[in-house]
């Protein structure tokens, strides 16, 4: 899951619209100068965000910053990386360039800088009435250039503004503050969170995760927590966690049992942990899904 730099070039627009429809979102971990409103209409699976990793469902709507690293990764055991009814996985997804916020000329753009601001940690749009009054805006935003494609954007734009308070910050406070990234500790970062996701169940260690990118743990220990802005104790806590949301949500194999196969040794422990993350018990998840 490499957070690979996309260049996004649309010369004759300011802004674009994605419509995607896949068999399910497999996409590397990557980042990109422009900011970016992805709506989930079906299909569920593990949101990466900066140092974020959470579940998602239909419905997510997220905002993301200028070069905060990102990835839709659908679960397999949302059947096997379908959508809804076996259709297949549906997003819009808007990118518009940091610089349509930063006009001299236009001070009414003010609030909208304070705002990328706020999204270089991402925010998660939680506010019931700012999800519906943007859903419908994303759903008539016209893809094609022009002056009335930008009127309408700057009318969402000033949706979000006025909705701000709904929204919630997903990546720690030191994910904005974090220097320029480098290609080596992307391809580094990229082996880790590869190599945790895929060897979940297991013991997974300081010492076991340095001998993956060659060198000492306490070296790995300060690189890890420089690039994600925390220990991978915590990140490998938080990715366990969600993974197991996912899975509570989609069977019903019993809660001890996916707790095992998430790799926690004791169910007192992942109850612990799953509360302290997502604020209710791990049945609670499950009897709301």
């Amino acid at each position: 899951m490499n957070a690979l730099q996309e260049h996004i070039s649309h010369p004759d627009r300011s802004f674009r619209v994605l419509r995607l429809e896949q068999e399910a979102f497999r996409g590397g971990r990557h980042r990109h100068r422009q900011l970016e409103l992805t709506w989930i209409q079906r299909g569920s699976g593990l949101r990466f965000v900066g140092d974020s990793v959470q579940a998602y469902a239909p419905g997510d709507m997220v905002l993301l910053g200028p070069h905060l690293p990102h990835a839709w990764v659908s679960g397999a055991s949302a059947s096997e990386g379908s959508g809804s009814n076996g259709a297949p996985h549906a997003a819009t997804v808007l990118q518009f360039p940091p610089d349509l916020l930063q006009s001299a000329a236009a001070p009414e753009l003010a609030p909208l800088r304070t705002l990328e601001l706020r999204a270089r940690r991402g925010l998660r749009v939680d506010d019931p009435d700012a999800h519906q009054a943007l859903r419908q805006r994303l759903e008539a935003l016209p893809g094609d250039a022009g002056l009335a494609g930008l009127a309408a954007l700057l009318g969402l734009l000033d949706l979000l503004v006025k909705h701000a308070a709904g929204m919630v910050p997903l990546a720690s406070p030191g994910t904005a503050r974090q220097g320029a990234a480098t290609a080596d500790g992307d391809r580094r970062v990229a082996r880790v969170i590869d190599w945790v996701q895929q060897h979940l169940a297991e013991d997974l260690t300081v010492q076991a995760a340095a001998r993956l990118v060659h060198v000492s743990p306490a070296a790995f220990s300060r690189f890890f927590r420089r690039e994600l802005g925390k220990s991978f104790t915590q990140y490998v806590n938080d990715l366990r966690c969600s993974e197991a949301c996912l899975r509570l949500r989609h069977s019903d194999k019993p809660v001890a049992a996916i707790a095992h196969d998430c790799g926690f040794a004791t169910l007192s422990h992942f109850n612990r942990q799953f509360k302290l993350r997502l604020g209710c018990a791990p049945r609670d998840v499950r009897r709301r899904a």
